[in-house]
């Protein structure tokens, strides 16, 4: 890694009008402060607790199902949303700089200690993230191996099925299965409650344990840490991604991952 100082994110410019060079990526509308999401999770937490454990493990379905909704409806409610398919110019940034980007404990792909870190920040509804993982993941880690650590974190800014999503990444996450989850997920975008139950049957967890999970919104404080997280170093849409600490926003082809990780192993190298 070189010896490129720890920067601070500058304030996002004015949004330019979009280009055809631009790199494309799901963005929301505006920035959340760090105290509105903390407040958002607060509300959530009260409505949960409240409403009570014996309803969420309820065999009631379409209770479960309501009272799930108003939980991520809370969330997602202040956070500002963009369309599915959004597509809008990402501000220039400094390819050379470096952000300090924790991988927390969040779901990795790769070695531990591996050389590279990348950490994606995503949606699981959101089309250039399914792009990046149709087309690109499995050939950048076929190519490099051990030398990458890849980490998803949560950045579910495209609605509540976005929330819900998330909440499901995390409990299957909780069994292991969150990259089996991850790849169902973005194969065919389907985030309802149902699909989530299907997935997680298909792929053998414990149910119970994963309905009740998702149901309880065990996860929410997970969540908003990725989204603190993000917005911290100036995420404003996805897939984001860090590699060892350089930015690289949008759907970017493997030429651009590679580009980056040679001239990072060069340096350590050198």
């Amino acid at each position: 890694m070189t010896d490129q100082p720890i920067q601070t994110p500058p304030s996002p410019p004015q949004t330019p009008v979009p280009s055809p060079s631009d790199p494309l990526i799901a963005v929301n509308r505006g920035s959340l402060g760090v105290i509105v999401v903390g407040l958002t999770f607060f509300i959530v937490g009260v409505l949960v607790g409240v409403l009570g454990y014996d309803r969420f493990a309820s065999n009631n379905r379409a209770e479960n199902e309501e009272l799930l909704s108003a939980a991520v409806a809370t969330f997602a409610a202040v956070v500002p949303q963009g369309g599915g398919n959004q597509v809008v110019a990402q501000p220039t940034r400094d390819p050379n700089a470096r952000y300090e980007v924790s991988a927390d404990d969040d779901p990795f792909l790769g070695a531990e200690d591996a050389p590279i870190q990348i950490v994606s920040f995503e949606d699981f509804r959101c089309g250039f993230c399914k792009r990046f993982n149709d087309q690109t993941i499995e050939p950048l880690l076929a190519e490099y191996g051990d030398r990458v650590r890849f980490v998803f974190r949560d950045y579910p800014i495209l609605g509540p099925d976005s929330v819900q999503a998330a909440l499901a990444g995390e409990c299957a996450h909780d069994q292991d299965k969150f990259w089996e989850l991850h790849t169902l997920l973005y194969a065919d975008q389907i985030l309802t409650r149902d699909a989530f139950i299907a997935h997680a049957t298909a792929l053998e967890m414990d149910v119970p344990a994963f309905t009740e999970c998702l149901d309880n919104a065990v996860y929410q404080s997970e969540i908003q840490a990725d989204y603190q997280a993000g917005a911290s170093v100036g995420v404003g849409g996805t897939p984001t991604f860090f590699i060892n600490g350089r930015i690289l926003v949008g759907a970017q082809p493997l030429e651009s991952f590679v580009q980056y990780i040679e001239e990072e192993l060069a340096a350590q190298a050198s």
